[in-house]
């Protein structure tokens, strides 16, 4: 009898209990999007998630901490994704197809985050450089990525094309559309965002699989 195939899809979430440590990262993350960490007030932290300023500096001891926590969170959604999908995936190319899936559901569920990793960009990224380099780098996902499209690569299925930057430029084809919604809605007129994302997922993963130029 076969094994069922484990689905790598994001689930959702049930709304963490009002005045958890998960509750406070939610209404943290919401407060930084729109203020920035300078900005950003722990008293209307504490309004939004039910607890008391105290609380929050039990749980994470300053607002920088909670800012540096509310990163890793997202950090961790993506690690989490990726050492599943990188150690339960054999399919190069359903691989490929289930990270544009990811990456999309993950910019609806965490979309709060959008703001801060652009002013994360702008600001030379020092935060965000060491919550990729704790989450990536130090549990060897680039190496776990980069084995999959050498997979594909001898197998046959994929060119022979530099595995790193195609890799890196697969995660801007997604990213970019993700993070800069806002404005290309605008310039190319998309009047529905949600039915173009919806699409986009697979025009992203079947464009990089398959280039675009004819053979």
């Amino acid at each position: 009898m076969k094994a069922k195939k484990r689905s790598l899809k994001v689930k959702s979430r049930a709304r963490p209990p009002a005045g958890s440590a998960e509750q406070i990262l939610t209404a943290a993350l919401a407060e930084f999007a729109e203020h920035g960490l300078a900005g950003a007030r722990v008293d209307r932290i504490a309004a939004l998630s039910g607890v008391n300023k105290a609380m929050i500096y039990y749980h994470f001891g300053s607002k920088e901490n909670l800012y540096d926590q509310c990163i890793k969170q997202v950090m961790n959604r993506i690690v989490g994704f990726f050492e599943e999908a990188a150690t339960t995936e054999p399919d190069p190319e359903e691989f490929v197809r289930k990270v544009t899936v990811f990456y999309h559901s993950l910019f609806d569920r965490a979309g709060d985050f959008r703001p801060i990793f652009l002013r994360e960009l702008a600001s030379g990224s020092e935060r965000l450089k060491a919550a990729f380099t704790a989450t990536f780098s130090d549990r060897g996902l680039q190496k776990k990525m980069k084995a999959l499209i050498d997979k594909g690569k001898r197998s046959g299925m994929f060119r022979n094309v530099d595995t790193i930057q195609a890799i890196i430029s697969f995660i801007g084809m997604n990213v970019f559309y993700l993070i800069a919604a806002p404005v290309i809605n605008d310039v190319w007129e998309i009047k529905d965002e949600k039915k173009f994302k919806k699409k986009r997922q697979k025009e992203v993963a079947d464009l990089f699989l398959y280039g675009l130029k004819a053979r």
